[in-house]
């Protein structure tokens, strides 16, 4: 008996060691699995740290052209080379600054107050200040895709022709919307321009960008050329019925460079800004874009952004005080090549006025410095 009783008391501690044992070992597994997943918490947010740290680096070499910073400075108020007394206008001017320090410049202006909505008129000075007698250049071709109206000229010179780029629309529905860029080209500033008909030149015309999206939205058009590294960059809006951009895409420095278009890319977001009138500083080797803040507004001022490259622009400046109330699509002088130089004054010019159509046009100079 008493061994009986001994051997039922031995097994007895035996299981309440083993008991005792067993929830030692459950303790430290749940201690470990407490661990394991407090490691993994930590690694996760370590991960994610590592990845915003990564994206802080990233991010602003991706947008080194935020660095590229300029100041501009209003030198005058200028002069009124039209004015706007029985609702007419002249506005979006295309400058150009040739050698001899003379300018040809192109406008929009108003078209035959019936089927064509906008002609392009040409001017020429030989200081800047004193401009000649106005001549029509270029006017919608009936029947064809820019038989609404021709307007926002862009020009660049190479290969002996001045080439004329334009907007153009065929939809009277529209009120001026699903516009698309043409181009025309002549071998004199005041023509006769010929126009691209997809092919090649003269005849009813093609658009070089088309748009295809919502006949509602505004469409392509208001081109900007500058020549760089043996290549034509075209700078262009895009404006559709959700928003729009101003985009680049590239040609080859040929006659019939339409056909060699090339790398459709978005540079700037558009939202309060005008056109962008793009040129190449060759002093500090910038791209620059410039264009009115706030267009037809109070609060109206002129805007430059940089890139180092022509694709993505950054915000480098902007000065309203001597820019007029209700600026709007503004141009800049620049040589035949879309060059200017920032060490010198630069010829400005631009539309205003409060009430829809009855615009002044003004140009003025502005210098800008590399900061």
């Amino acid at each position: 008996m008493r061994t009986e009783k001994y051997l039922k008391n031995v097994f007895m501690y035996l299981m309440i060691a083993v008991f005792l044992l067993s929830l030692c070992s459950c303790k430290k597994q749940k201690k470990d699995e407490k661990d394991i997943k407090e490691d993994e918490t930590i690694s996760e947010d370590v991960t994610k740290n590592e990845s915003e740290d990564s994206q802080e680096i990233v991010v602003p070499e991706e947008k080194t052209d935020g660095s590229i910073k300029y100041q501009i400075d209003i030198v005058d108020e200028g002069e009124i080379i039209f004015y706007s007394s029985s609702g007419y206008y002249r506005y979006g001017p295309s400058i150009m600054k040739n050698e001899d320090g003379s300018y040809d410049a192109w406008f929009s202006s108003p078209g035959n107050s019936g089927s064509q909505w906008d002609w392009i008129t040409y001017r020429h000075s030989d200081d800047g200040i004193s401009w000649n007698e106005e001549e029509i250049v270029l006017k919608p071709t009936p029947g064809s895709k820019d038989q609404c109206s021709v307007c926002d000229p862009g020009l660049i010179y190479f290969g002996d022709y001045y080439y004329l780029g334009y907007t153009g629309t065929d939809y009277y529905e529209g009120n001026g919307s699903k516009n698309s860029a043409f181009v025309a080209r002549s071998k004199n500033p005041d023509g006769p321009y010929e126009k691209w008909n997809g092919n090649g030149w003269g005849g009813a015309p093609e658009p070089i960008i088309e748009y295809e999206g919502d006949p509602k939205g505004w469409g392509i058009g208001e081109l900007s050329f500058v020549i760089k590294d043996d290549d034509l960059f075209i700078y262009y809006t895009n404006v559709d019925v959700s928003g729009g951009y101003i985009e680049l895409c590239k040609a080859d420095l040929v006659e019939d460079w339409p056909n060699t278009i090339r790398f459709k890319d978005q540079v700037l977001l558009r939202e309060h800004q005008d056109s962008l009138d793009v040129v190449y500083d060759e002093k500090n080797d910038v791209f620059i874009g410039f264009s009115i803040f706030l267009r037809m507004s109070s609060g109206s001022t002129l805007i430059m952004y940089t890139s180092p490259n022509g694709k993505l622009f950054e915000e480098a400046d902007r000065k309203k005080d001597g820019i007029e109330e209700y600026a709007h699509n503004m141009g800049i002088a620049k040589s035949k090549e879309g060059w200017i130089s920032s060490d010198e004054l630069l010829l400005i010019g631009y539309a205003y006025g409060k009430d829809w159509g009855r615009w002044n046009t003004r140009f003025q100079q502005i210098m800008i410095t590399r900061q």
